[in-house]
């Protein structure tokens, strides 16, 4: 087992080591091989009629020595580093000296022994001699561990406890051999299971050093879940055995007793196993002694993004962004505050978040300016004289006074703070160093940008909610301008036809026409709407519809001049927003001509399944920049009084109609506006019939 042990570890080595191997390497490389050679002889050596034995003394010299030189070279980089260079090649000589002497001793016992020399070394020198290498090594790890830089000793620490480990097993057991003259037989059969427990220590050591390049890597979760598995295994077999004595000692109660205690200890494990305390405490001891940095900064991302990004719950992105930053920290919850107010920041969102609290922090409060200066994630742990520690800034006391907080997390968003979270402790200790400070910080900057554009996100949205109903209230201004302007027509033909009664009455009905249309649209607030289906398939007569627009303008005294090619054309189109269309049309043609000349005029014919009505005037005209640039964007107009919506509206309407509209004009020409809608089917002039 220890041999496969070494030589797995060997050719991982060698394997991940894709590029040129560095000394450290060729170092371990080489001693792991030696020690698959020292395994192999051992093993071979308790085979029956096996001569491998011969050579238990060697292998043994050259397993010791190989750890020796690993650990000289370690020492070697040391010094180098430290510039004592002539010492370093001064001790290197001595053990080169001292490693020859003693492999000739060694290769004059296997001559000795396999009878090819006549010289003969008793068994005590090879035993003093192995008892003075423990020793020796035992020296070296110490000196290599303690001249070893304190924050770099992580990466050693556990090559170091793998071979004291074995060298002072080496101790006890050549030192009982010198002290009672012979080698208990269980005490040396035990060597190769230590060596084989020690292996996955040097593995450990070699993947913390970035120069031995050891990179394969196991994951937190599965050593999570392995040292849960191999604990939870130890536990059962203690409290089995637990049982068993007390069946074996508890009498006539034996039998009771013991299917009792193994209930109770299998409910207590699984009790611990489902704890979250339990849990977070396991998590924290494989961080702190099987892996180099505190967090899977992979793993840590991935479940942040997946966090943040999960909308399959009822929680929104700020419940999210609490949650995704006390996973982090394995807090149970915590709560967010963001600026609400306009001068405060205020509880905006919690997520398992059981204090009761309703505090506030002013905008200017230097508390918040420090934070957001510093970047500073604030440990209420560490308070001096309610202050943060080591400066002058006061915590707000509700902070203080709540004992279940631990952490305030700035949120920050080009360098301004959006708010900050605050978390409750942690189910089990945590360490709060640089890497959990830093990931903090991080994470703070990413969560404060999610919810800086989730802010900016609703403001948008209500401006735009405000800009559509300024746009459509714009509309109806609009609509009740043309109105207006109807009605003052009225009102000045009034001054020359008051006494006409054929007058009175067109000026009644025009004037009921125009309260209901503006009746109409100060209850809608709307005129550029989406016409409900229905209304869209609606047929209606064209030629009809025209006529009555052409004798509601003659109503208020102006003559539309009206031509046709056919007596009826049906279209789809919906009355009301077509009545709206023309009522635009018609009126700024009008308004485009001198009140002394007003020529309008409607010429109406069909072409290609398509309804084309022709508005004509001898107004101003337009240019051709302006028709390009300016007539159909809203606010732009020639008119003194214009609003600039109604062409802009018509060509919408149109469009939803299935339609279009062209325009064209040139100044002191005039102006033909061509107004084309789609003509009804068969089908549907037949089921209009039907229906009416």
């Amino acid at each position: 087992m220890a041999t496969g042990a070494y030589l797995v570890l060997a050719a991982i080595l060698l394997i991940t080591s894709r590029n040129r191997l560095s000394s450290t390497q060729k170092w371990l490389a080489f001693v792991l091989m030696i020690n698959v050679v020292w395994g192999l002889v051992h093993t071979f050596s308790y085979l029956p009629g096996n001569q491998a034995f011969l050579f238990l003394t060697l292998v043994e010299f050259l397993r010791n020595s190989a750890w020796i030189f690993m650990l000289v070279h370690l020492m070697f980089n040391i010094w180098c580093a430290q510039g004592n260079e002539k010492l370093a090649r001064k001790i290197g000589r001595i053990y080169g000296i001292g490693f020859g002497i003693l492999l000739t001793v060694e290769l004059l016992t296997v001559g000795g022994n396999a009878g090819w020399s006549d010289i003969i070394i008793p068994a005590k020198v090879n035993m003093y001699e192995s008892l003075f290498i423990s020793i020796l090594v035992l020296l070296l790890v110490e000196n290599v561990y303690r001249s070893t830089a304190e924050e770099n000793r992580w990466g050693i620490r556990y090559l170091c406890l793998a071979l004291g480990t074995l060298y002072v097993f080496d101790f006890l057991l050549y030192a009982d051999n010198i002290l009672f003259t012979a080698i208990g037989p269980k005490l040396y059969e035990a060597r190769g299971l230590i060596n084989f427990l020690v292996v996955p220590m040097i593995g450990i050591s070699a993947s913390r050093n970035p120069d031995w390049s050891l990179k394969v890597q196991i994951s937190r979760k599965a050593a999570f879940h392995t040292i849960t598995l191999i604990g939870s295994g130890a536990y059962l077999i203690g409290m089995s055995a637990a049982g068993y004595y007390l069946q074996n000692h508890g009498g006539k109660w034996g039998n009771l007793l013991q299917a009792t205690f193994v209930v109770v200890a299998v409910l207590a494990l699984v009790a611990a196993l489902s704890s979250g305390h339990f849990r977070s405490q396991v998590k924290v001891l494989i961080g702190k002694h099987l892996f180099r940095y505190k967090y899977d900064y992979r793993e840590e991302w991935l479940r942040f993004i997946g966090t943040i990004s999960d909308t399959k719950h009822h929680y929104g992105l700020r419940e999210r962004s609490i949650q995704a930053v006390a996973d982090i920290m394995d807090s149970p919850g915590g709560g967010l505050w963001l600026r609400e107010k306009p001068d405060a920041y205020v509880m905006a969102a919690k997520w398992n978040y059981h204090p009761r609290m309703e505090g506030e922090l002013d905008i200017n409060d230097p508390f918040i300016r420090y934070i957001e200066q510093q970047e500073w994630v604030v440990n209420l742990d560490e308070v001096e004289d309610g202050k943060i520690k080591g400066s002058d800034y006061r915590i707000p006391n509700w902070l203080l006074e709540t004992p279940e907080l631990w952490l305030v997390v700035p949120l920050l968003h080009h360098d301004r703070t959006v708010g900050f979270i605050l978390l409750m402790r942690p189910r089990g200790a945590k360490d709060l160093n640089w890497e959990s400070l830093d990931l903090l910080k991080i994470v703070g900057r990413q969560v404060g940008s999610y919810l800086a554009e989730q802010i900016a996100e609703h403001a948008l949205a209500e401006a735009r909610e405000f800009e559509a109903f300024n746009r459509k209230f714009a509309f109806v201004v609009h609509d009740i301008k043309n109105l207006a302007s109807q009605l003052s027509l009225i009102v000045r033909n009034a001054e020359k036809h008051a006494g006409n009664p054929e007058f009175q009455q067109d000026m009644l009905l025009t004037v009921k026409d125009s309260a209901e249309k503006m009746n109409n649209l100060l209850s809608r607030i709307t005129v550029v709407q989406e016409p409900s289906r229905e209304k869209e398939e609606e047929t209606s007569d064209l030629v009809d519809f025209l006529e009555k627009v052409i004798s509601r303008h003659a109503k208020s005294g102006t003559s539309v001049g009206f031509s046709k090619r056919e007596d009826s054309l049906p279209v789809n189109a919906d009355l009301e927003s077509l009545d709206t269309v023309f009522m635009h049309l018609v009126q700024n043609a009008i308004d485009a001509c001198t009140p002394e000349d007003v020529r309008v005029d409607l010429r109406l014919s069909s072409e290609d399944g398509y309804a084309i009505v022709k508005l004509s005037d001898n107004g101003c005209g337009m240019s051709e920049e302006f028709i390009r640039n300016e007539l159909f964007r809203p606010f732009r107009s020639t008119k003194e009084n214009g609003y600039g919506i109604g062409a802009y509206e018509s060509r919408e309407i149109i469009k939803r109609m299935g339609g279009r509209l062209s325009v064209r004009s040139a100044p002191g020409e005039g102006t033909t506006m061509t107004v084309y809608l789609k003509l009804a089917s068969e089908n549907e002039k037949q089921l209009n019939e039907v229906v009416q």
